[in-house]
């Protein structure tokens, strides 16, 4: 058997709210792992690309299926339908998804009581259908859904990160490449394939690799602005790992992009939820640098009484 792992971000350019790293992963059978393989096909009863077709599920560039204001429904409609509890709240969310979230959040007072209830916007009876739609047709495919990850980092802990790196793209790449590490290491021997996004234009990754997966050499077979491709290790544990523009086309690296978005509105949620509690009316911030000013700005005549420090709150760059 062979495994592959999707890894795509949220949140990399904002000044508040954490930055989410989201990795999927998956197996399929040896002879389906090439480097053109595309799961699309595989499953064409249960994904689709596009919001207009309403009977599949939608996996695809998280920009398109998340819109400021418009909710988080078509988030849940390709997240929910590939785990087991039907509802589920923010705290178990976090604690279930989000690696070693607990020591991560604890100098940001607005995760603490946060429970919202999830999924927020998706109706029972849809995620029903949905889930047995997702069982069926998984069933029905040489394709298996292995689980997920998110790597969530508030602002206390980005910044930590970013002393340790000359540029955020660099922080980003560690991370990145750092989970995958940790999901492939739980994963049983096989070969793998390891799918990213590009990170800040970089093109050039072998290094990180090398340190990462120290085991074995890393060949570089190919640095572009398109893609960058490397290799390392046996036939049997053989690891392909590619750095796509637009990686989100492969879609274990989509639907992690969506876990990613996903797992940052809800923590943008109790972001602002915390601060409306002392600001009953300050307009909420999605964390995008402009906005963000203005955020600071209505809140700033609060930090030092409510004990707040600046570096809890806004992330460095």
């Amino acid at each position: 058997m062979a495994y592959l792992i999707g890894i795509d971000e949220a949140g990399y350019g904002p000044f508040l709210g954490p930055l989410c790293i989201g990795a999927t992963y998956w197996s399929v059978p040896d002879e389906l792992l090439t480097a053109d393989l595309d799961l699309y096909p595989l499953l064409e009863d249960l994904v689709t690309t596009t919001l207009k077709d309403k009977s599949r599920i939608m996996i695809g560039d998280s920009k398109l299926a998340y819109k400021p204001g418009s909710g988080l429904r078509n988030l849940e409609r390709a997240i929910f339908p590939f785990f087991e509890s039907p509802v589920i709240s923010f705290q178990r969310w976090m604690e279930t998804f989000a690696v070693k979230w607990n020591d991560w959040s604890s100098h940001s007072p607005w995760f603490e009581s946060y429970n919202q209830t999830l999924p927020t916007a998706l109706n029972p009876e849809t995620l029903g259908d949905l889930k047995q739609l997702a069982q069926t047709s998984l069933d029905e495919s040489p394709v298996s859904f292995l689980g997920a990850k998110v790597w969530c980092l508030p602002a206390h802990r980005f910044n930590l990160l970013l002393d340790s790196f000359p540029t955020k793209g660099a922080l980003l790449s560690h991370c990145s490449l750092t989970l995958a590490q940790q999901i492939a290491e739980s994963l049983p021997l096989g070969q793998l394939q390891i799918h990213c996004d590009k990170h800040g234009g970089r093109n050039q990754y072998s290094h990180i690799l090398q340190q990462l997966f120290p085991d074995y050499l890393v060949e570089i077979h190919e640095e572009s602005r398109e893609i960058s491709r490397y290799a390392w290790g046996p036939p049997e544990q053989r690891v392909h790992c590619r750095f796509v523009a637009k990686g989100e086309s492969f879609l274990p690296a989509a639907l992690a992009s969506m876990f990613a978005k996903y797992t940052r509105e809800l923590t943008m949620d109790a972001f602002n939820a915390w601060w409306a509690q002392h600001l009953p009316e300050i307009k909420p911030t999605a964390g995008y640098p402009q906005d963000a000013k203005r955020f600071l700005a209505e809140i700033e005549p609060l930090l030092e009484p409510l004990g707040i420090d600046r570096d809890v709150l806004w992330r460095n760059s």
